[in-house]
């Protein structure tokens, strides 16, 4: 029997998912805050045009007071999607133990708790993004699931393993 190259013990809290929504939101979608700031300096040179001129202290103020009403309303977004998750997770998916088995062509997925199991082969996951405190595997561009850091006995081992599974598909940011 082949043998596993890392066994995985880790879980997902409530304030992990919200994290990973902070992150997905401001991190891994590089794009947002110029997108929001773009469109704030629209509003903020619509605001200040006076005739054929544009009234540079109306400007400045409008700009920056859109772009900080546009990042409280995802902050908004994301704290209520965060709430309403909680509040819907039937399944035990908060807390329960997730244990990951990596063999050199795939990984295996177990949850005692929630009695699943689930193998998956590196080719089938869409991406693996490394930030400082988390592994975060993308089956497709909005799924994912976390493996936390501390949850790893050598996360730079585990690092050298996993990233050449994903050629072209790891990124750290």
């Amino acid at each position: 029997m082949e043998d596993c190259r890392f066994v995985i013990n880790t879980i997902m809290t409530r304030e992990d998912y919200r994290r990973f929504l902070y992150f997905s939101a401001f991190r891994r979608k590089k794009s947002t805050i110029p997108l929001l700031a773009s469109f704030a300096l629209i509003g903020g040179i619509l605001i200040g045009m006076e005739g054929d001129e544009i009234n540079w202290v109306i400007f400045l103020v409008s700009w920056i007071s859109l772009f900080v009403l546009a990042i409280v309303i995802v902050i908004f977004q994301i704290e209520r999607k965060n709430v309403r998750r909680i509040k819907t997770d039937k399944t035990g998916t908060f807390g329960s133990v997730n244990t990951l088995r990596f063999y050199d062509d795939r990984v295996v997925m177990e949850n005692e708790q929630q009695k699943s199991t689930g193998t998956l082969k590196y080719e089938q996951f869409y991406a693996l993004v490394e930030n400082k405190d988390y592994f975060i595997f993308y089956t497709t561009e909005n799924l994912a699931s976390l493996i936390r850091k501390k949850d790893i006995d050598d996360p730079n081992a585990f690092r050298d393993f996993i990233a050449g599974k994903f050629n072209g598909r790891y990124k750290k940011i």
